[in-house]
């Protein structure tokens, strides 16, 4: 499908990263590159020398790119990329899972005792966890799953690409058992779940058109299409009138933000980087996060504006915040900082 993928790029010593929105890519980072990046956000995070931002620096993880990052409150987070399966229990992170049957690209965390996360080369899979013990759930014989958004413990969806690589399979967990629940010539770049009648996808056709897809409780449908070029790679809803889709803009080469109050999607802002992923604890708090290369920005909404509020030298792939006071963003070094609102 056009426009769907790009190619990670990478140099040894240092490193360049171009990595596709849609998770299913992995770099491998290397390790005097990981202590550099360590060192010069321990010593000061970019912008927030002098705390002129709430975000810091937290750890870096593992060798590769962190992929998703999900908080289910704030001392149960979890982050997937390269491998492992990372746990924050409010204090530190640790490797919960040093490896899994294939690498996860996804993961969602409907609350601290029910985790899921996806991936699979050849297959799809889904694994589930207590929070703690992580198990084989579901296989498909799909090609691959990157996407999974849990609403509750008996609402979670989850998006596999094909076989034939020429479209996407939506499948749901009732809280029994998983099933196929939608087929389209698609490819699903994420998905942000409410409840049984409000879960949303961003996905791109074999045209290269995205598009905003919404389940009501019985059928997936298409409800939005932004202007042509625009391309969709992030959403996240806070309620049933409150969701945020992210992309790219092609007009400034950087970034879209689109809103959707209840009854229609309208852009609301445009940033000068290219945006990946959007979280949304309540309706007057959301993040984004996105770059290429060596930015990462993070921008944020108070409520009445959006405006960036972090600058990183590594790309963000990913954000997820439990309340208006903790967010977690992780990106293409296995960097991991954390907004800390409260802080010195």
């Amino acid at each position: 499908m056009p426009g769907r993928t790009r190619a990670p790029v990478v140099r040894r010593g240092f490193c360049i990263f171009n990595l596709p929105p849609g998770r299913g890519a992995r770099v491998r980072t290397p390790a005097v590159a990981l202590l550099l990046v360590a060192a010069l956000f321990a010593a000061c995070t970019v912008t927030s020398c002098g705390r002129s931002t709430p975000w810091d620096f937290q750890t870096v993880e593992g060798d590769s790119s962190l992929l998703s990052v999900s908080a289910a409150d704030p001392s149960h987070v979890w982050a997937v990329g390269g491998g492992p399966v990372y746990f924050f229990d409010g204090v530190s992170w640790n490797t919960q899972v040093q490896s899994l049957e294939t690498e996860p690209l996804d993961v969602s965390a409907a609350d601290p005792t029910h985790v899921w996360a996806c991936g699979g080369d050849g297959k799809g899979v889904i694994f589930a966890s207590d929070g703690k013990a992580w198990n084989k759930q579901f296989e498909t014989g799909d090609k691959s799953m990157g996407v999974i958004a849990a609403a509750d413990p008996s609402h979670v969806w989850a998006a596999a690409t094909n076989q034939a690589d020429t479209g996407t399979n939506i499948y749901f967990f009732n809280g029994a058992s998983w099933s196929l629940q939608y087929s389209a010539d698609i490819h699903v770049q994420d998905m942000s779940a409410l409840d049984a009648r409000h879960a949303w996808a961003v996905a791109e056709d074999r045209q290269g058109k995205s598009a905003v897809y919404f389940f009501d409780g019985s059928a997936w449908s298409k409800s939005f299409e932004p202007a042509e070029g625009e391309a969709l790679f992030g959403i996240a809803a806070a309620d049933p009138s409150d969701a945020w889709a992210v992309g790219s803009a092609p007009a400034t080469a950087g970034g879209s933000i689109f809103h959707f109050d209840g009854s229609t999607w309208k852009k609301q802002y445009e940033t000068v980087e290219e945006l990946h992923k959007v979280t949304a604890p309540d309706a007057r708090h959301a993040w984004a996060t996105g770059g290429i290369g060596t930015t990462g920005p993070i921008y944020y909404f108070g409520g009445s504006y959006w405006s960036k509020q972090f600058s990183g030298k590594e790309p963000l792939f990913d954000v997820s915040a439990p309340d208006s006071s903790h967010a977690w963003a992780v990106g293409g070094l296995g960097s991991i900082f954390t907004y800390e609102p409260a802080g010195p």
